[in-house]
């Protein structure tokens, strides 16, 4: 199978990012066993988990041939800036 790592779940090797992976997973193999064998440190709750183009659970079970996009939850802004999201009146 063929592992996809977005953004910040990219891995620094000594050839440069790594974004894709080929993995062989045993039978029987959760998206959970290969995020662990991975040793994917970020908070599965956070990770977006595409199993040939649809979402998947942390439960899903593996099959030789699938693709697997790691897509982080994208987060930001400024905690409670005061904007109200009306418009200044004139």
């Amino acid at each position: 199978m063929t592992v996809h790592f977005h953004t910040v779940l990219q891995r620094q090797t000594p050839e440069g990012l790594q974004r894709r992976l080929t993995v062989t997973v045993p039978a029987e193999s959760t998206l959970a066993d290969l995020l662990k064998s991975l040793e994917i440190t970020a908070d599965p709750d956070g990770i977006l988990l595409v199993v040939n183009g649809r979402t998947a659970s942390l439960a899903h079970l593996l099959r030789d041939g699938d693709e697997l996009h790691l897509i982080p939850a994208l987060s930001g802004g400024a905690p409670d800036s005061g904007v109200t999201g009306t418009p200044p009146s004139e």
